[in-house]
């Protein structure tokens, strides 16, 4: 069976990104937290992951306006000693928390070269490459990783009780583009909503249905559960990051967090997961310059590498996203008409303006 075809026109994203705060400010949620959740999601989309970006943005502000998130989180550090602090997310969505995590943890790592910050009591933060990103602005290497609802299985189970706990890691270099690596330890549970929305298939090591046997149809995907990537070896770095976003940060682990919730459900309710993040200051450790050489060196000997039969270039990691992002700031946002057709039908529900109907929008090429 051919994939159907998914109409796209191209939007801008300055444009989009407004339209999508004041879907938030509808439900309660102040200009500024709605503006750094609206610059979050299109960042996704921006960089082509898209299975963490706009199409979101009905499910958050549902989860808003049914009560399950705090519209006004109060977050706070709670904690502190030397380089460490704890942030209280106060049931709001991770985006902020994430943020207000990395930005303490970036004010320790410039007087203690280092800093590490567990977040509590917060919620989905999307893409994880956002936040170590910021601590790039201060020529800091930035790390980040989540924990959520359980929708993978620990290696030799059937059953979920982890979730995919991706990581994101930022490297700063002295000239070209940073190094910057996003990934989870699962198959993304959204690439398989997107495959099943298309009709398509899925790699048989990405999920197992609900009878916990492998699947490469992504519709009974979705009534199953993720198999950790690298079968043990992913399942036992997946449990590490349960243990600092999970009992380092005073959070709940995977399997304590909203167990209702299945992959194909369309709902955001209170995860009170946990994140955590590190800055690290390059300077702290010897010459901040002679760092940011050897790393660029690291990326050009890479890039340089023989490439296999059919390669054209070898990619540093988050350089495809980066030049995607620019052409798009350029050129415009490929869009699905039917995520704004999901934007437009939350805004009616929650009294807002219908983004798409002032949003610039023109024919894909």
């Amino acid at each position: 069976m051919n994939a159907p075809i998914i109409k796209k026109v191209l939007v801008d994203s300055g444009e989009l990104r407004m339209k999508v705060a004041g879907l938030f400010q509808a439900v309660g949620v102040s200009p500024e937290h709605a503006d750094q959740i609206a610059e979050v999601v299109v960042f996704a989309d921006l960089r082509g992951v898209e299975s963490h970006g706009v199409q979101f943005t009905p499910r958050y502000v549902r989860g808003i306006a049914r009560g399950h998130l705090n519209p006004k989180p109060d977050i706070r550090v709670v904690h502190r000693r030397g380089a460490v602090a704890v942030v209280d997310a106060d049931n709001g969505l991770g985006f902020l928390s994430a943020r207000r995590a990395m930005k303490e943890a970036m004010a320790i790592a410039a007087e203690h070269g280092s800093g590490s910050v567990a977040v509590r009591n917060s919620n989905h933060f999307g893409p994880a490459a956002f936040y170590p990103m910021m601590a790039l602005e201060a020529g800091m290497i930035g790390y980040a990783t989540t924990d959520g609802p359980p929708h993978t299985v620990v290696w030799g189970s059937r059953r979920p009780v982890l979730s995919n706990d991706p990581v994101g890691w930022a490297f700063p270099t002295l000239e070209g583009l940073p190094i910057v690596v996003d990934t989870a330890f699962t198959g993304v549970k959204e690439k398989i909503r997107l495959a099943a929305q298309r009709g398509g298939t899925i790699p048989a090591d990405w999920a197992v249905g609900p009878d916990g046997n492998p699947t490469t149809d992504p519709k009974i995907a979705l009534e199953g559960y993720l198999l950790p990537i690298g079968q043990h070896k992913g399942s036992a770095l997946i449990v590490a990051n349960e243990v600092v976003c999970g009992a380092l940060a005073g959070a709940l682990f995977s399997f304590e967090v909203s167990p209702k919730l299945v992959m194909g459900a369309d709902h955001h309710d209170s995860w009170k997961c946990g994140h955590f993040v590190q800055a690290l200051d390059p300077g702290a450790f010897g010459d901040r310059d002679a760092f940011l050489r050897r790393t660029s060196e690291l990326a050009s000997a890479l890039r340089n590498a023989p490439r296999a039969e059919g390669v054209q270039r070898i990619y540093m990691p988050g350089e495809i996203e980066a030049e995607l992002s620019a052409q798009r700031l350029r050129d415009g946002l490929p869009l699905a008409v039917t995520t704004l057709e999901a934007l437009d039908a939350v805004a009616r529900e929650v009294g807002a303006p219908v983004p798409s109907a002032t949003l610039a929008t023109r024919e894909m090429p």
